[in-house]
């Protein structure tokens, strides 16, 4: 009777033992299918940032040239200032901007 009864313990320590171990089986099961689930939005808003970040390397490369082009026309065109004579007879002397300035 004695050893039937610790048999008996036995099989539901044991029955309770593979309860919980199934439980957390189940927990552990349903904790990483939120973690798959995290990471994948994770995974979505990283290649989100990549695709921006793609955008704006292009538009800054984009801008650097055009700025280089401007530059460029900045220096052309002040060259044709320097370059261009001094006319006396297109050259406002300072009287002659005091007697325009009163005109009205």
């Amino acid at each position: 009777g004695g050893l039937a009864l610790l048999a008996g313990g036995g099989a539901i320590a044991g029955a309770v033992h593979l309860y919980n171990a199934g439980y957390r089986s189940a927990d552990d099961k349903c904790e990483a299918a939120q973690t798959a689930a995290q990471n994948a939005q994770l995974q979505a808003r990283l290649e989100e940032k990549d695709r921006q970040l793609v955008f704006a390397n292009a538009l800054q490369q984009r801008d650097a040239k055009r700025a280089a082009a401007a530059e460029g026309q900045l220096k052309s065109n002040q060259g044709a200032i320097d370059a261009t004579p001094a006319n006396p007879n297109k050259c406002f002397t300072r009287d002659m901007s005091r007697r325009v300035r009163g005109v009205r």
